[in-house]
């Protein structure tokens, strides 16, 4: 770090002591500045926290025989972990297959006809309904095409002005009825819409919610992926029924009712007229199936960048701090050139295709007029009949036009809503409702781990756990402790469920823990994590979260407890203050002690921290554990009067106190006992690291 400027914020005074200057900053002002010894010589505070921090005596007693190599060694364990993927890993893996199966659900159903997802009976009533409008609305053209060869021939007649004005009424009443079918049709496609919209939201939202956690660990499963496809493309059902299929129910009702009218005027001129049909559905096939591959791989593509987008929104800070903007911008660009090129290449596909299909309707103007001259020839129709037959045929032709327009649209909106598709047949793996009905009462707290082996869904080759083996009694304290990647953290997953274990069983109250009801049993668990996650919601609604039915008082008293309370006092909006997207209006302790609180307020018979003090000072630090440690429950609604926590921590000063402390290596337990037994084995694990953390302190 040489010729380098550096600033360190630090809580752990361990950690700063060889600095060139220290600045003590109380209350948003510089205190008092110096090096660690001038500090501890003039500075009150500074001196308190140090004292507050220091570790046992013993400690001191015993750093002497600390060699370097030792040190070396356990720096070693601590930050390098090495993995091989020998037989025996080969094996678990195998395991892993036969005990974790996908569970997605091959669709049978059609998507077109999931789109009207969650509609009651009244809806399809009212899509009938809509329907009938609809269809009504298509007739105008096929008549307007029937009369107009009348009108045009109702001028030579001796009574001209009775017959145009009769037939001039009909369309005026036709025009009428038109108008207000089209506002039925939209208005109720409109709501039917809305409503499949909003239902296939609500049911996607809950279907990713019930997942379990690692499902969310897959690429195509991140935040920016979700958003769009629970926000994005569910919206694409609502233009999909609002604003496309009454249009083609209208399309669909004009074809036939001007098929029918056309034959019956002239049978041989309506056979001619649409000769060609055929043609046309032909291309119009494979002009839908072309928009569907095209336009699924582009949302795709789309997809790609939401989450880009969304990942560097959410960090930020992190992408300005390393000047990266550029960079993202660049991903960015990159992300689209694929959808560009193939734009490119479906474009030509489609123009062609398009092409023939317009030539061919041209060809079928011109055969149709070909062959009414052939049949007034042959005198096998009059010359009114053979051109309203014609006429007929050419005003439905924009109408087939139009179809033909909206299949591909929607069939690319369709290949657009896959994914979610996908999402809702999706079984999880960890079902939370099952069994349906909970057990009564309160746990116990009783956790017993009986040759436990686990590694994450996302990287199956990484054993995580490996016959670990641990028995937890109701009201203990435990610690859990040991260098980087021994699987600690893994431990308080599997408590909660996030995980299941393929080998072996975890059990609590002597029941394993798969046939409990998972709402049930995370609600009598608390969990305080490293990095505290708050929602932007007020600080009074943080700390209630998940606590139904709490008071201001008991607010009040948990936020105390969490030493919060006098800062939040301190704010001009007090306990309704607003902390932001993920609390980002507040420091890294504040938010902490709001989720140590929040913690507190449940009153959970089974408590989990994960370095839960890791972002406090040292005098915050001594009034939570103190109220950690004094946690008991009255017995008034029958749950354990004393809470089992267990606490995974690098700082071995914050778990001296703890009642057993589980030593953890790669996967196993390799000591256990309380502090006093672990530190007097010379040559132990637990205290060879402790006079590590002690000599770096010194």
């Amino acid at each position: 770090m040489r010729g380098r400027t550096v600033i360190l914020i630090a809580h752990r005074m361990s950690t700063i002591v060889n600095a060139d200057t220290i600045v003590v900053v109380e209350n948003g002002r510089v205190a008092q500045t110096g090096t660690h010894h001038e500090l501890l010589e003039k500075s009150t505070f500074y001196s308190n926290v140090c004292s507050m921090q220091n570790i046992e005596k013993e400690a001191e007693k015993k750093v002497a025989s600390t060699s370097d190599n030792v040190i070396e060694e356990e720096i070693g364990e601590a930050h390098i972990r090495q993995f091989s993927t020998n037989q025996e890993t080969k094996n678990k893996l195998e395991r892993v297959e036969l005990k974790q199966p996908n569970k997605e659900i091959v669709r049978e159903i059609h998507p077109f006809f999931r789109l009207w997802y969650g509609l009651h009976k009244e809806d399809i009533l009212s899509i009938l309904f809509g329907s009938s409008a609809a269809a009504i609305s298509g007739i105008s053209k096929p008549l307007f095409g029937y009369f107009i060869m009348t009108i045009g021939v109702a001028y030579y007649d001796p009574d001209a002005k009775r017959k145009v004005s009769k037939y001039s009424l009909i369309f005026f009443g036709a025009g009428m009825v038109t108008l207000v079918s089209n506002i039925l049709q939209h208005y109720i496609y409109g709501i039917v819409g809305e409503k499949a919209m909003k239902n296939l939201r609500e049911a996607l939202f809950s279907a990713v919610l019930r997942n379990e956690l690692g499902w969310f660990e897959k690429p195509k499963n991140g935040v920016g992926f979700l958003t769009s496809r629970i926000v994005s493309d569910t919206s694409t059902v609502k233009t999909i029924i609002s604003d496309r299929m009454a249009v083609i129910v209208q399309c669909i009702s004009s074809i036939l009712i001007a098929t029918i009218v056309s034959m019956y005027v002239n049978w041989r001129m309506g056979l001619v007229s649409w000769a060609v049909m055929p043609c046309h559905f032909i291309g119009g096939l494979i002009q839908a199936k072309s928009a569907k591959g095209f336009y699924g791989d582009s949302a795709i593509a789309h997809r790609e960048l939401v989450s880009l987008a969304s990942e560097a929104a959410s960090n930020i800070r992190t992408v300005a701090s390393f000047v990266y903007e550029d960079e993202i911008i660049k991903k960015a660009e990159l992300s689209l050139q694929e959808p560009l090129k193939k734009t490119k290449i479906e474009s030509m596909k489609y123009g062609v295709i398009q092409g023939i299909s317009l030539c061919l309707w041209n060809i079928a103007h011109a055969v149709a007029l070909w062959y009414t001259t052939v049949l007034v020839q042959r005198k096998q129709a009059s010359f009114e009949n053979s051109i309203r037959s014609y006429q007929i045929f050419s005003l439905t032709v924009p109408s087939i036009t139009e179809l033909w327009t909206l299949i591909p649209m929607v069939m690319s909106a369709i290949a657009i809503l896959n994914p979610a598709f996908d999402t809702l047949d999706r079984e999880t793996q960890i079902v939370p409702d099952k069994p349906e009905n909970p057990s009564k009462g309160w746990l116990i707290g009783r956790t017993e781990f009986q040759d436990v082996h686990f590694n994450y869904p996302s990287r199956p080759e990484v054993t995580i756990l490996d016959g670990f083996n641990l028995l937890i009694e109701p009201g203990q304290r435990v610690a859990l402790v040991g260098p980087s990647g021994a699987g600690k953290s893994s431990v308080l997953a599997l408590i909660l469920r996030f995980y299941d274990p393929y080998g072996g069983r975890v059990l609590i109250d002597n029941k394993n823990i798969r046939d409990y009801n998972l709402r049930w049993l995370r609600k009598q668990i608390g969990l305080v994590q490293q990095e505290p996650i708050l929602f932007n919601i007020s600080i009074r609604d943080n700390i209630s979260y998940g606590s139904e039915g709490t008071s201001e008082t008991e607010i009040i008293e948990a936020a105390m407890k969490a030493n919060i309370h006098e800062f939040i006092s301190g704010l001009p909006e007090g306990y309704d203050t607003v902390v932001g997207e993920k609390g980002s209006q507040l420091s890294g302790g504040q938010k902490q002690r709001i989720a140590i609180a929040r913690t507190l307020l449940k009153r959970p018979v089974l408590l989990l921290l994960d370095e839960a003090t890791s972002a406090l000072d040292g005098e915050s630090e001594r009034v939570v554990m103190s109220s950690l440690g004094a946690m008991e429950w009255t017995n008034k609604d029958d749950r354990a009067s004393k809470i089992t926590s267990i606490t995974v921590a690098h700082r071995l000063s914050t778990v001296i106190n703890a009642d057993t402390i589980v030593v953890m290596e790669k996967g196993k337990v390799v000591e256990l006992g309380n502090h006093q037994t672990l530190i007097s084995a010379d040559d132990g694990v637990y205290s060879r690291l402790f006079h590590l953390q002690s000599n770096m302190k010194d």
